[in-house]
């Protein structure tokens, strides 16, 4: 079972391997399930100019840390961060949306 630090980094470092140098995850927009975390990730130039959207990256989904597993699932782009979350959380095992929320610590 991951903690949410182990998960950061895992997130992080697949985010990184995926677009290289220069990325973060958004903190504030850091997700805590009963089945694990979804992070958001940016470019560095952008979060820091938010203005200049040439910056910014585009089709960069979120993804699921799975807490038990260590897996990491990509979700989409073309429809709410909501919506591919409920269809994820519908194929679940019932039991595996009642595990105590660890919540986010960022240090």
């Amino acid at each position: 079972m991951l903690t949410f630090t182990k998960a950061r980094l895992l997130a992080e470092t697949w985010a990184q391997c995926v677009c290289g140098d220069g990325i973060e995850l958004v903190q504030d927009a850091t997700i805590a399930k009963p089945y694990g975390w979804i992070f958001f990730y940016q470019s560095s130039a952008y979060l820091q100019n938010p203005e200049d959207f040439s910056l910014a990256l585009a089709g960069n989904a979120p993804v699921i840390i799975d807490r038990d597993s260590g897996e990491i699932i990509l979700l989409g782009t073309a429809l709410p961060t909501a919506e591919y979350l409920k269809r994820f959380e519908d194929k679940l095992p019932p039991a595996r949306m009642h595990v105590k929320i660890e919540q986010p610590v960022w240090l």
